[in-house]
């Protein structure tokens, strides 16, 4: 008996180990099944099912990512949110879950080594090896992958994935509001910020507050929207910047504006076209095709060279066209596409679409737009176009979104006043309150930081290094405070502020001067302020009656009369003449007071 029963194990032993070696096949083939009445979009869906089910091992996944390219390694976080919207999309929810719990892992991960979530890098491997930089952009895409999963399921496993992550995002946000680039692999932030990055991050933060009901993230969204109609809208030209002092043009920040914010923001549609639109062979198919180009080389800028059709962004541009309600453009370039569907080569009876047409010029200067292998992105858009999904939006009702933080009892104050600047908020903060690229230097390097080593109020000021060059006999630096919102100053009687030096020496070579500068960019110095002074010092001038036009600045232009109801940024002019010396200054608490 025992002899029977371990022949009968031994079989079904052997049974299962061949079942289980035949599984992907038997995968593969189950997978097709009725593929003969599959729409293109079917095609294109179970192309992004395929794909997935390539990062398997036996019976299970690996980590649910899909390679960005077919048979590729690399799975870029921008793309997995978009697949993961697509499963959603089809109700193809434990497909979606793979993907969220992927992301979820590393959240938990992280907050197990490091206590809190310091977002994901840009580009997993399918092993879910990571790798450098983490961008806040591909961030908020997971943010909105999670919003709309909730949303579609009830499910909300994700919902403390999607709140640690927005909150991560609300950690990157600048002095007025827009949130910056994220972190490169040395761990330095980004200061730069990017409009196609706040479209998603606003998208995002204005969903998770409406499905939670909580106010930070509705307040946090209505601050980002700000940053953009003020700082990044160019009300000239109807279309947005590619970021804070960037004028240059991609075709998404057109797409992704209407998608993001709504259809008042159509008008910038019309840039893309202008700029944008082209027509290519794309040799694949041998079909000539019409659609928009990504963007050129941005060292050739200040627009497109229109030498591509971005398969992706002109799929943006399709639904751009339906939340507009222009359906006659909307259909024209849904049928470009459509022709352009490619039969994959890996895997029988999908379709999906590459890149783009061509190569074209390389994108951010760094990576081509190819026109093989098929894509996520690509692929993904277009099942979008497709079905009438705005990913952008975890809900139907885009308007009604839009108008709920329109409508929010909350006005962002960006008013710098009467405390101009005590430092105690964030590192991120400071970095966008006095960007280094604004520095001005001569004959002088400068070392800026926010620290905590002392402070005259509070626990936070700001540390200056200046050190001339060697044998230099003259040398400054200016340190630039820039107002996105000009600041009303015509109340005020003085300006206050502390500042400490390392007091090196008993003479005054090294001074420096608080400048103001005037709605029509005047500038006006203050009286020295003397960095041989030891200890913390309290400086008052009056605004009236100290402050002289800059000696150096000309007086060809302007008024000469000292406009303080509209200033737009102050500095700190640092001046050594001979013999210079290096030194080491804090600045802390900078306010306005009025004498009565």
């Amino acid at each position: 008996m025992m002899k029977k029963i371990l022949i009968i194990s031994l079989i079904i032993i052997c049974v299962l180990a061949g079942s289980l070696a035949l599984t992907p096949a038997i995968q593969d083939i189950l997978a097709v099944r009725g593929h003969k009445e599959w729409s293109d979009a079917d095609k294109a869906y179970q192309w992004l099912v395929s794909n997935q089910r390539t990062n398997r091992q036996w019976l299970l996944f690996r980590t649910g990512l899909l390679p960005s390219m077919e048979k590729g390694e690399d799975c870029f976080v921008y793309d997995e949110a978009l697949a993961a919207m697509a499963f959603t999309l089809r109700g193809d929810y434990d497909r979606a879950r793979l993907l969220l719990k992927f992301f979820d892992d590393v959240r938990k991960a992280h907050i197990e080594e490091k206590g809190d979530i310091w977002g994901f890098t840009d580009v997993y491997k399918r092993d879910g090896e990571e790798t450098e930089t983490r961008a806040a952009g591909p961030g908020a895409w997971v943010l909105m992958a999670a919003n709309y999963y909730y949303h579609e399921t009830g499910d909300d496993e994700f919902l403390p994935l999607a709140k640690d992550i927005a909150d991560w995002l609300i950690s990157l946000q600048s002095i007025e509001g827009g949130i910056i680039g994220g972190y490169y692999g040395n761990g330095n932030p980004m200061v730069w910020i990017s409009s196609e990055h706040n479209f998603d991050c606003y998208a995002g933060l204005r969903d998770l507050g409406i499905l939670t009901s909580d106010e930070k993230y509705l307040r946090a969204a209505k601050e980002v929207k700000k940053w953009l109609d003020d700082d990044a809208w160019d009300d000239k030209a109807k279309r947005f910047f590619l970021g804070r002092r960037n004028p240059n043009f991609a075709t998404d920040l057109s797409s992704w504006a209407v998608l993001s914010l709504g259809k008042d923001y159509a008008v910038s549609l019309d840039f893309a076209i202008d700029k944008g639109l082209n027509s290519q062979l794309y040799k694949v198919k041998d079909v000539k095709v019409e659609g928009f180009d990504f963007g050129s080389s941005y060292k050739n800028s200040p627009f497109p060279d229109k030498d591509a059709v971005w398969f992706e962004g002109t799929a943006h541009m399709v639904l751009a066209y339906e939340v507009a309600g222009r359906e006659e453009e909307r259909l024209y370039f849904l049928n470009e596409l459509d022709r352009c569907l490619t039969d994959s080569p890996a895997f029988p009876h999908t379709k999906g679409l590459p890149y783009a047409s061509n190569e074209g010029t390389p994108v951010y200067d760094s990576w081509l737009m190819q026109d093989k292998p098929l894509c996520i992105s690509s692929t993904s858009w277009y099942l979008f176009a497709k079905s009438s999904f705005n990913p952008f939006s975890a809900f139907k009702d885009l308007d009604e979104s839009n108008r709920m933080i329109e409508s929010l009892e909350y006005d962002p104050d960006y008013q710098f006043v009467p405390v101009v600047d005590d430092f105690e908020y964030t590192d991120i903060k400071f970095k966008t309150a006095y960007p280094e690229d604004l520095m001005h230097l001569s004959k002088a390097e400068v070392a800026l930081g926010w620290t905590d080593e002392l402070a005259v109020d509070g626990t936070h000021s700001m540390r200056i290094e200046f050190t001339p060059n060697e044998k230099a006999k003259r040398a400054n630096a200016t340190i630039r405070r820039p107002f996105l919102y000009p600041q009303d100053w015509s109340t005020y009687d003085a300006v206050n502020l502390w500042v400490y030096s390392n007091g090196s020496s008993g003479h005054a070579s090294n001074v420096a001067h608080l400048n103001i500068k005037d709605r029509e960019g005047e500038i006006y110095n203050s009286p020295p302020i003397f960095l041989n002074k030891s200890g913390w010092n309290k400086y008052s001038f009056d605004l009236w009656k100290d402050f002289k036009r800059d000696p150096y600045d000309g007086v060809t232009y302007g008024d000469n009369i000292f406009g303080l109801s509209r200033v737009i940024e102050i500095s700190l002019d640092i001046r050594a003449k001979y013999p210079v010396e290096r030194s080491k200054i804090y600045v802390d608490r900078i306010e306005l007071v009025r004498s009565k």
